[in-house]
């Protein structure tokens, strides 16, 4: 389903499951960098729940816009987190906290899939008008958003905390990598965006890794781990292009 209908549905459907997510896992962040000794995250204000402390205005933009977000950065003191462990697990806790996210959003959807009787084989979100059935769409595409969030947070890409977390851990055995991936981050974006375009055009569609890393990706976890053997159908990430249609 493409148009303006269809992305404002898949927007309003994702923006609870995403705003939840980007709070919890700047939250991660500062609490796993507070018990390791860094007070900034206290200082700063970001020991909270408000999404006024942890969204950030573009990153949400570039949500609705190109289906991925995000929120606005803990800042950490590095002469606080001196061992590689603790940095690496702070960076860590961010991506973590989208699948303990997912996890709640996916024990919710099964609740209210049990207690509507909804057939969520073939379940279909834009076209839900019940209150029931609307409800079990923000709860799956909740579950959805945060395990794109997950994988794409996990990338290990500059600026992604999957990058962090091998930076951590790795960077005194290979700074030169580092360094140069860092200095051509832009590049690295540039290639890794032309794949996930490219690819797809190339194949008519059969080879789309874009889609294959967040659609592939839930629904894997939901039909082995949710509900054996069903697999619903996510309408994707809200993208500016569905207006094309």
């Amino acid at each position: 389903m493409s148009g303006p209908g269809a992305y404002l549905s898949v927007i309003l459907y994702t923006l609870p499951g995403a705003v939840v997510g980007l709070v919890i896992h700047e939250l991660a962040h500062a609490a796993l960098s507070l018990r390791a000794g860094d007070i900034s995250p206290r200082r700063d204000g970001r020991m909270t729940l408000d999404p006024r402390r942890h969204l950030d205005p573009f990153g949400v933009l570039a949500l609705v816009v190109a289906g991925f977000g995000w929120g606005r950065p803990v800042h950490l003191d590095p002469a606080l987190l001196r061992s590689r462990g603790q940095r690496a697990a702070v960076a860590a806790a961010g991506p973590l906290a989208h699948l303990a996210v997912a996890a709640v959003f996916a024990v919710a959807a099964r609740v209210a899939q049990l207690a509507s009787g909804i057939d969520v084989g073939g379940f279909v979100m834009q076209a839900q008008t019940s209150a029931p059935a609307i409800l079990l769409g923000v709860l799956l595409q909740g579950f959805f958003i945060n395990v794109a969030l997950f994988v794409f947070n996990a990338l290990p890409l500059p600026g992604l905390d999957g990058f962090a977390v091998l930076r951590s851990l790795l960077f005194t055995r290979m700074p030169r990598v580092f360094q140069l991936l860092e200095i051509n981050r832009f590049v690295v974006y540039a290639l890794v965006v032309i794949v996930a375009v490219a690819v797809p055009e190339a194949t008519g569609g059969a080879v789309n890794p874009f889609a294959a890393m967040t659609v592939g990706a839930a629904t894997l976890l939901f039909s082995h781990a949710v509900e054996p053997g069903v697999s619903p159908i996510f309408p994707g990430l809200p993208n500016i292009f569905m207006l094309l249609g």
